[in-house]
């Protein structure tokens, strides 16, 4: 069951570190954007509660609320994305690839958070 927990933290943790460093770069074009910023801050937001979840116990309230800091960084750095994307700051693969990037981390914490913790009934 431990090995379990590790390999769905550490997918939680690959899949939000790619996004972020993906995103962090993409930002980079956009230097002197405010939009770049925000894209910036959003991305890293969410890899920072990742880690801060990692270091509490799996499935206690403080692992779950930064989970959910995590979650709610995406969605708002999609927003920025998206804005990027309609202002023609991004292109449309650019865009496409950091959305995948981007759901894919959403799927692993949503699974992360809807995993019981050991010794929990599910």
């Amino acid at each position: 069951m431990e090995a379990l927990e590790t390999e769905r933290g550490l997918g939680v943790f690959r899949a939000t570190d790619a996004f972020a460093v993906e995103a962090y770069r993409a930002a980079a074009g956009l230097r002197g954007e405010p939009l770049g910023s925000e894209i910036r801050r959003t991305a890293i937001a969410a890899g920072a509660a990742v880690v801060a979840a990692s270091a509490r116990e799996r499935g206690s309230g403080a692992a779950s609320q930064h989970l959910e800091r995590a979650r709610d960084a995406l969605i708002e750095g999609r927003y920025f994305l998206y804005l990027a994307r309609r202002f023609g700051l991004l292109d449309a693969r650019q865009y496409r690839g950091l959305s995948l990037r981007q759901d894919s981390a959403l799927r692993e914490i949503e699974a992360a958070r809807a995993t019981p913790a050991r010794g929990r009934a599910p």
